[in-house]
């Protein structure tokens, strides 16, 4: 038996998931990451198997990611979490740079880019470990935790993400 209420008090952060499919950004929201190894310095990511940008990764082998702070705005989580990359370029609708050729949120606490060394398929995720090649703190502050998603910051997310919609349905 698994009581899913257990797993959610294993620590998880939340994060934007960045990549490139040839001619633009993609991006995603995930939460499933952590440091594998230092030498050489690596980090394991689980990614949905139906996630456009997890496609991307496997073509390219390299990702961004951007550390999510407590203070983000919830559109950026309903943005890349609500949405596929494959029908809407979210990048466009946030302040972003580029890391190694690679997108990342301006307003991130960190941003990371790797190089995928190998990848695990599972039934409905895929584990990447992958080589980091940078690291840069951006600034520092609280990141967001997902029992901090879960527990009080859903909610901002999902009407967020309704007013953005019904403002594009209006044009």
């Amino acid at each position: 038996m698994i009581e899913w209420d257990a797993l959610y008090k294993v620590s998880l952060g939340l994060y934007v998931l960045g990549a490139n499919d040839g001619e633009r950004p993609a991006g995603s929201i995930v939460d499933a990451v952590m440091i594998a190894a230092n030498k050489p310095c690596a980090l394991a990511l689980s990614c949905g198997n139906l996630s456009f940008t997890k496609s991307c990764i496997e073509k390219t082998k390299q990702f961004s990611l951007s550390v999510l702070p407590k203070d983000i705005d919830p559109f950026v989580v309903a943005n890349f979490g609500f949405q596929s990359s494959k029908n809407v370029n979210k990048w466009d609708n946030v302040e972003h740079g580029s890391l190694n050729n690679l997108p990342v949120l301006r307003n991130a606490l960190a941003h990371i880019t790797a190089k995928v060394l190998t990848s695990y398929p599972l039934e409905s995720n895929t584990v990447f470990i992958a080589e980091i090649d940078q690291a840069i703190n951006v600034r520092d502050a609280d990141n967001l935790l997902y029992e901090d998603y879960r527990n009080y910051f859903k909610n901002d997310v999902i009407k967020t993400f309704q007013q953005y919609m019904k403002e594009k349905a209006n044009g």
